[in-house]
């Protein structure tokens, strides 16, 4: 009941606008990427912002295991639920970091 409450009046609420958010990304090939050599937290953002035009790349946060594997994207929005810039502690590593996506077993 407290997660998005900032958000949303109920949790319903809160879930039908995640739904629609998350339904208006496009996501860029991840298999693909994975294989890069080199890949770099950049070359993440640059994916992602080259699959939705809107964003710009400090709008996405990145978060990684101390191995370099990714662990999460965080898309930043504003409370009118546009994209916008993510808090500095949010932002995660520097574009040039090395980064491993899993491709699974």
């Amino acid at each position: 009941a407290k997660h998005g409450s900032c958000m949303a009046k109920t949790p319903e609420g809160y879930f039908r606008v995640a739904g629609i958010l998350w339904r208006s990304l496009r996501w860029p090939d991840a298999d693909r990427l994975s294989r890069r050599v080199g890949l770099t937290v950049g070359d993440l953002r640059t994916a992602l912002v080259r699959a939705n035009p809107g964003w710009r790349r400090e709008q996405i946060g990145v978060s990684l295991s101390r191995r370099g594997w990714l662990k999460e994207l965080r898309l930043c929005y504003g409370r009118d639920f546009m994209p916008a810039n993510c808090p500095r502690g949010a932002l995660g590593p520097r574009d040039g970091v090395a980064l491993k996506i899993w491709r699974g077993l």
